[in-house]
């Protein structure tokens, strides 16, 4: 009979810099960690670079100024970075933040309030509502002195401490790659940084390799794969697996794992009308039940769930040097809160006092056929959820753990194919690839 283990001294992600030799005694269906005094030498290290990975780990969100009236609601003490959204021309060459109609003239209460938090602030520039004409204009090589004069003066004015560039598509042009470095040059003059929003997996030929050593990091923008764009191809639009992709992907372009930030949503798109496809927010999907917290697709709603976006959490950990969400003001501020499901894994010790961790689990057979079996070597004392995603990020089983020591999951009806099972329990995650004949 095959097992699939789950091995719960968990790896410590690269931005910790701590290498640790655990000292572990296999045998064919368990582990045992070799004697009393290593455990509490290995649980003590852990411990120690858990709180060192939190540390460094970066959780940027961003906060459009549309919103900016609910900053108060959002859990500051659960995010390191706030990136208010968004920021660009006026009609005078100067900076704005705000859309046209509705600038937002004075910045500073929003700034004080997120300070208070202990919660550094930059400003973004560009977004969905940059006008193209204008930024053109203004960053040409003629102009673009002046202008970047403007941003910066803009900056040290309301206390920010770096700005964040999301120019995209059709307003990355053959000017980018000036105006960034140029920017560049001058924030080095007053230690503020600059980071940049880039696609989860397509990098523009303006952002060339000097280009990226000029950010501090990369916002990787790992949503939106599929939308109200392209209509004839409904479907997920930020799988699990498309995360992995764009670490991979900018990894691969040379990119230090440590400066990169693994971008979640906190919206879904509805494809039940294909001539009227609508977005929605986390906080509106939760309202109409609060079980759809729990999943990733309801009917042709696509989003991120609870489990999701806890799996995608667990993965920067072990590859990158933080996640990034758009945006905070679309989640819910109570217990279906996906911050506080960000948080609690961020917070999570590694491998000390957590009681499902001193627990082996065993799932049978591999690959399976009409049931997964799983069976504990211990009964735990915590709750464990279990939910079966498919390679797309849609849940398809959600079960709550029975109380035995062994539970089977109906999976008669599925279709063949990979799977993941994923074992969550007041912040522990765990998952594992399972295929499906």
């Amino acid at each position: 009979m095959t097992f699939v283990r789950f091995d719960i001294i968990q790896e410590v992600s690269n931005t910790a810099k701590f290498s640790i030799l655990c000292i572990l005694n296999y045998s064919t269906d368990r582990f045992d960690i070799v004697n009393k005094t290593q455990y509490l030498i290995i649980s003590l290290i852990l411990g120690y670079c858990s709180c060192a990975v939190a540390q460094d780990f970066k959780v940027v969100g961003y906060m459009p100024s549309w919103n900016f009236g609910l900053i108060e609601q959002i859990q500051l003490d659960k995010v390191t970075h706030v990136n208010l959204a968004f920021a660009n021309p006026d009609d005078e060459g100067g900076i704005v933040t705000g859309d046209g109609d509705e600038p937002v003239r004075d910045i500073k209460p929003i700034v004080e309030i997120i300070h208070d938090a202990g919660v550094s602030v930059f400003i973004s520039i560009g977004g969905a509502v940059a006008d193209h004409d204008k930024w053109e204009s203004l960053i040409n090589p003629i102009a673009r002195s002046q202008f970047i004069h403007k941003i910066i003066a803009y900056v040290l004015e309301n206390d920010l401490q770096g700005i964040d560039i999301d120019l995209e598509w059709e307003n990355v042009t053959d000017n980018y790659t000036g105006f960034v470095l140029e920017l560049r040059d001058l924030l080095d003059k007053y230690d503020l940084y600059m980071t940049a929003a880039l696609p989860g997996i397509y990098r523009y030929s303006q952002v060339t390799d000097e280009v990226i050593e000029a950010y501090d990091w990369i916002n990787m923008m790992a949503y939106d794969l599929r939308g109200p764009w392209k209509p004839s191809d409904p479907g997920p639009h930020s799988p699990y697996e498309f995360a992995q992709d764009a670490i991979n992907y900018w990894t691969g372009q040379g990119v230090e794992p440590e400066r990169l930030t693994l971008g979640v949503p906190f919206y879904g798109y509805d494809f039940s009308n294909l001539n009227n496809i609508i977005g929605k927010r986390y906080v509106e999907i939760v309202a109409e039940n609060p079980d759809y917290s729990k999943l990733d697709q309801v009917g042709e709603l696509y989003y991120n769930g609870l489990y999701t976006i806890g799996s995608k959490t667990a993965l920067a950990l072990r590859e990158v040097g933080g996640i990034m969400i758009w945006e905070l003001s679309q989640d819910t501020f109570d217990e279906y809160s996906l911050l506080n499901k960000i948080h609690e894994v961020i917070q999570m010790p590694v491998g000390i006092e957590r009681q499902i961790e001193n627990v082996i689990l065993e799932i049978y057979p591999v690959p399976f056929d009409d049931q997964i079996n799983i069976n504990f070597d211990k009964i735990p004392t915590v709750n464990v959820d279990l939910t079966l995603i498919d390679v797309n990020g849609r849940a398809m089983i959600s079960s709550d753990w029975n109380g035995n020591d062994q539970q089977s999951l109906d999976t008669s009806h599925l279709p063949g194919g990979v799977y993941f099972l994923v074992i969550t329990s007041q912040g522990f995650v765990q998952s594992r690839k399972l295929g499906k004949r």
